[in-house]
């Protein structure tokens, strides 16, 4: 009796220490993954994240005071819009935002100050044209409308990312133009959406929607692909429209392909192709200028509010998320993470 006994005794301890190292593995998951630039949590982790996020950057810290990261999807996204609302100072397209341009998209690597980064542009020694050049003079605006085409390839214009007519109401530059609101005004004028282009790249996309790519920009299957170097950027300024002009400026009008629809995070959707941009291509530099100039809202060419997007580009995980399984839509988390 005492031998039958012992046995399952003995399968009983076994198992149950078994299962007791299998639970001690999933505790010991810090749900984290290094991706070099910063903190990539695990999809699973996400879709539970009830941490809090604080940003390192004075600067930061105190423009995002009032504003609690410990919600999540549509309440993060209106608690971001209505700050967005708050602190947008209105340009004037004409000249505010050609000096805007100017102080944003200044071409870092130029010692002399005087060149700029065009949107789009190959890297060094790849260009085929003058279109495709990286940089630019920043002299050389073209902002005379007898010379739309002539040297259009050799001066910059703005460049709507989000294009003028794929919104509704469209964006517009002046009370003058053709389909004219205020609220499409606002939106037209945002400088969070413009950045300087060759002039002839600007005709060359149009208001073409963006699509899927490699390498250089450039049309690819009907759609423009903006560049591996530049894809990050367009998905960053997208997030920030549909944020702060809504259905106005919905992604679903200005990308190809599907969108990714969070229920448990309230049911608001973004595209997928951005989240994927968003995740595959770090913070640039210039990005960052921007927010500088931008956020400081006493400067006379300063726009006054920042994108959130580019201070943490985690947010846009915090706001849509479309499920488990996805590692290559979660951006890395550049923030300080209160449990």
């Amino acid at each position: 009796m005492k031998k039958f006994f012992i046995l399952p005794l003995m399968v009983f301890m076994s198992l149950t220490y078994s299962c007791s190292s299998s639970d001690d593995s999933i505790t010991e998951d810090t749900g984290t993954e290094n991706n070099g630039g910063g903190t990539k949590p695990k999809p699973s982790v996400v879709m539970k994240d009830k941490a809090n996020y604080r940003p390192i950057d004075e600067a930061q810290q105190q423009y995002y005071k009032g504003i609690d990261f410990t919600l999540r999807g549509e309440k993060l996204k209106e608690a971001l819009h209505a700050l967005l609302v708050k602190t947008h100072k209105q340009l004037m397209y004409t000249p505010d935002l050609w000096d805007a341009c100017i102080a944003t998209d200044i071409n870092l690597d130029d010692p002399n100050g005087q060149t700029l980064l065009a949107m789009y542009g190959w890297p060094k020694n790849q260009e085929k044209e003058n279109k495709h050049k990286r940089t630019i003079d920043k002299f050389a605006k073209n902002n005379n409308p007898k010379e739309i085409i002539i040297n259009r390839d050799k001066k910059w214009e703005r460049e709507h990312v989000f294009a003028k007519s794929k919104a509704d109401p469209k964006l517009v530059t002046s009370r003058d133009d053709k389909g004219y609101s205020e609220q499409g005004l606002i939106a037209g004028v945002d400088a969070h959406n413009l950045r300087a282009i060759n002039g002839q790249w600007n005709e060359d996309r149009g208001n073409t929607i963006f699509g899927e790519g490699s390498g250089n920009a450039g049309m690819s299957n009907g759609f423009w692909y903006p560049g591996d170097e530049w894809k990050g950027d367009v998905a960053r300024m997208m997030m920030y429209m549909y944020v702060r002009y809504g259905a106005q400026c919905n992604p679903r009008k200005i990308a190809a392909g599907n969108e990714v629809a969070t229920p448990d995070y309230g049911g608001t959707g973004m595209m997928r192709i951005f989240l994927k941009w968003n995740a595959e291509v770090p913070v640039s530099p210039n990005e960052k200028l921007r927010n500088k100039v931008h956020g400081e809202q006493n400067k006379r060419y300063s726009q006054g509010n920042r994108n959130p997007f580019i201070d943490n580009p985690y947010l846009a995980n915090l706001i849509w998320w479309g499920g488990q399984d996805q590692e290559e839509l979660v951006a890395d988390n550049i923030w300080e993470r209160i449990e």
